[in-house]
C-alpha cells in the first residue's frame, strides 16, 4: 500500500466511525416527543405544587393581618366614640398600627389584605350603643372565595371572646324588609347574655362554616362584618 492509499483509507475509516457515534448520539422522534412529554408532567406538577404554597402562604399571611387588626380594635375601641360614622383607619395609619403592605396610597379609608380583599373599620353608632364594625368583601376566584372565608371564620373563633358577633351576608341581601338575624354568630358573652338558641362562634362546626362559606361562594358579592361593643 503506497502512502495515497493509506492516508485515503485512514479518513474513510475515520468518517464511518463518525457517522456511527453520530448515529449511536442521535435521538429518535418518538424519544424526542417522550422525554417533552415528562418535562411538561413535571412542570405541570411543580406548578400545582407552587399554587399551594402561594396560597398557603396567603392564607397565613391573611390570618396574621387580621389577628393584628383584631387586637388593635379590641386595644383602642374604647377611645373611639363619634356622633356620626367615622373611619378609624386614617388615624391607625397615622399611629403607624397598620401594615404598610395593605396600605393604597390613593385610598385613605381602606386597606387591604394578602389576598386584595378591601377592609373598612368604622365607628357604627346607634341611639343606644357605639360599636366598632370591621368589614372585609371577599374577591378573587371561586375556590380561593370559599378558602378565604372558611380562613375569617377561624380567625374570629380564636377572638370570639371579645367580639360581639359576626355575620356573612351578600350585596344582593341589600334592602330586604326584614333583617335576618340567623346569619349572625356571637361571641363567648353575648352568648352566655342571650341564652340557648343564639348561634355562637366558639361552637361553630366545621360543616356550619363549610356550608356557609359555600352560600357565599354561590353569590355575585359577598362580605363578613365583625362588630366589637364600646
Amino acid at each position: 500500500m503506497n502512502l495515497f492509499d493509506f492516508f485515503n483509507f485512514y479518513f474513510h475509516a475515520h468518517n464511518e466511525r463518525k457517522q456511527a457515534d453520530a448515529a449511536l448520539c442521535g435521538r429518535s422522534m418518538v424519544e424526542m416527543l417522550g422525554v417533552l412529554a415528562i418535562i411538561g408532567v413535571l412542570s405541570v406538577g411543580a406548578i400545582s405544587g407552587y399554587s399551594k404554597a402561594m396560597m398557603k402562604y396567603k392564607l397565613n399571611k391573611q390570618a396574621e393581618q387580621l389577628s393584628w387588626l383584631f387586637n388593635i380594635i379590641y386595644q383602642y375601641k374604647g377611645q373611639f366614640v363619634y356622633d356620626k360614622k367615622t373611619s378609624m383607619i386614617p388615624l391607625f395609619t397615622k399611629l403607624n398600627l397598620i401594615d404598610q403592605n395593605m396600605i393604597h396610597a390613593d385610598k385613605k379609608e381602606t386597606i387591604y389584605d394578602s389576598f386584595g380583599n378591601a377592609i373598612g373599620i368604622s365607628n357604627n353608632n346607634g341611639p343606644t350603643f357605639n360599636e366598632i364594625l370591621f368589614s372585609i368583601g371577599l374577591n378573587g376566584s371561586a375556590s380561593d372565595r370559599f378558602s378565604i372565608c372558611q380562613n375569617i371564620f377561624n380567625v374570629a373563633k380564636a377572638h370570639s371572646p371579645y367580639l360581639v358577633y359576626l355575620m356573612i351576608g351578600s350585596r344582593e341581601d341589600v334592602g330586604q324588609s326584614t333583617p335576618d338575624y340567623s346569619d349572625r354568630y356571637y361571641g363567648d358573652n353575648h352568648c352566655k347574655d342571650w341564652g340557648n338558641g343564639v348561634n355562637c362562634i366558639r361552637t361553630m362546626t366545621l360543616e356550619q362554616i363549610h356550608t356557609l362559606c359555600q352560600e357565599c361562594n354561590e353569590k355575585n358579592s359577598c362580605y363578613m362584618n365583625l362588630i366589637w361593643r364600646l
